[in-house]
């Protein structure tokens, strides 16, 4: 970095102070105090399941290599760990490079919900816990053919992918991505061909087929983990961060605002999440052919509220799912009580878990580009080395 630049920070220093006076002239510690219910957590053990994801790139000249990983980690009341890992390592030609981290994320987010809900399905936990909140799994975009084509192909390759929902899910939970298990792709490839003849094998028309599957196969997962587990167990998710102004209506996320006063452990009442602005507009292929399934799905009512649970700094956004098959009520009283049985110095202790088990670092993919024998493949950058 240039010196030059780098003398921007004094000024930055001094707008970075005045933040904080700027937050106290916005809202007072009493209006602030009035929306907090102070509570003390009784650390209470539940059985719970918790997970994360993540997914990392390199980008070549025609193509990107990449890796997707959910991970699902269990803790017994005897302390033993029970964990699920999902995932792929593949090539992908997509062309849009503004959804490239777009289409990786539902992938990611698909390997989480696999991971998660094999493990769920064998342990039977009381609890389950996605990281970061629910309502953002509802704003995952469809994977639109002219993000790997230029072709316009008027809505067939969509109606093809769609043939295949049925065998989907008869094998949902088989492959850790089951809409690229080898069984599934030769179909489809054989579908493509017979339909738009030799374009149906060219890799681009190819992945924009499977993507769509892979997204059909992610709303699949979606709806059993709400609608889909007979022992009904708790369903929370857990965000460090935020940018919700729905409390307070001032500039600053309603979480740092929070942040800025609350010291002693408590929540903030429950609220409904706007489901209808967050929610995708989903592929009209799989809302005529799963009807059923894309009603429940946008029947889903999550509330969410902020929760700090124990002595460390953290304040948490909760969202808990609403779940209509629940005898006894979920309150953010019993949730904090056992999150504050797995809180290690402010956060549960299984996120922490996950997240340091499933992260794919920039090492990981210098492993995977020299077993695939791609260091020497072109980046298009080499002239600036």
């Amino acid at each position: 970095m240039r010196a030059e630049l780098l003398g921007k920070t004094y000024r930055l220093k001094n707008e970075i102070s005045s933040l904080a006076l700027s937050l106290n002239s916005e809202v007072t510690e009493k209006e602030v105090r009035s929306k907090w219910n102070t509570y003390t957590p009784k650390p209470t053990y539940r059985y719970t399941v918790a997970e994360d994801g993540s997914f990392n790139k390199r980008h070549y000249l025609g193509f990107y290599l990449y890796s997707v990983c959910g991970y699902a980690v269990g803790y017994r009341e005897d302390g033993e760990f029970v964990e699920e890992v999902t995932g792929d390592i593949n090539l992908s030609v997509i062309k849009r490079s503004d959804l490239v981290d777009d289409y990786f994320r539902m992938l990611m987010f698909l390997s989480e919900l696999k991971a998660v809900l094999r493990l769920s399905e064998k342990e039977k936990p009381s609890v389950i816990i996605l990281d970061g909140t629910l309502s953002s799994r509802f704003i995952t975009f469809f994977p639109k053919t002219d993000w790997f084509s230029n072709e316009d192909f008027e809505g067939k390759i969509a109606q093809i992918s769609g043939e295949f929902i049925p065998e989907i899910k008869d094998n949902l939970m088989k492959e850790d991505i089951t809409s690229f298990s080898e069984q599934i792709k030769q179909k489809v490839s054989e579908r493509l061909e017979e339909i738009l003849g030799e374009k149906g094998r060219r890799r681009d028309v190819l992945e924009a087929a499977f993507s769509k599957l892979a997204y059909f196969e992610y709303l699949l997962l979606l709806h059993r983990l709400f609608y889909g587990l007979d022992w009904n167990p708790v369903v929370i998710g857990v965000a460090k961060t935020s940018h919700l102004t729905e409390i307070f209506n001032r500039s600053m996320p309603d979480i740092r605002i929070f942040h800025q006063f609350i010291k002693e452990t408590g929540y903030s009442e429950p609220v409904y999440v706007d489901l209808e602005q967050k929610k995708w507009e989903f592929s009209e292929v799989f809302e005529y052919l799963e009807k059923d399934i894309a009603v429940e799905l946008k029947d889903i009512s999550i509330k969410y509220f902020y929760g700090k649970y124990d002595r460390g700094r953290t304040i948490s956004l909760i969202e808990v799912y609403e779940n209509p098959q629940l005898t006894e009520d979920v309150t953010p009283e019993r949730i904090l009580d056992i999150l504050n049985y797995y809180s290690v110095i402010g956060y549960p202790f299984l996120l922490k878990k996950a997240d340091n088990e499933v992260r794919i670092t920039n090492k990981d993919m210098d492993l995977i580009e020299n077993l695939l024998d791609l260091k020497r493949e072109i980046h298009g950058r080499e002239g600036l080395k």
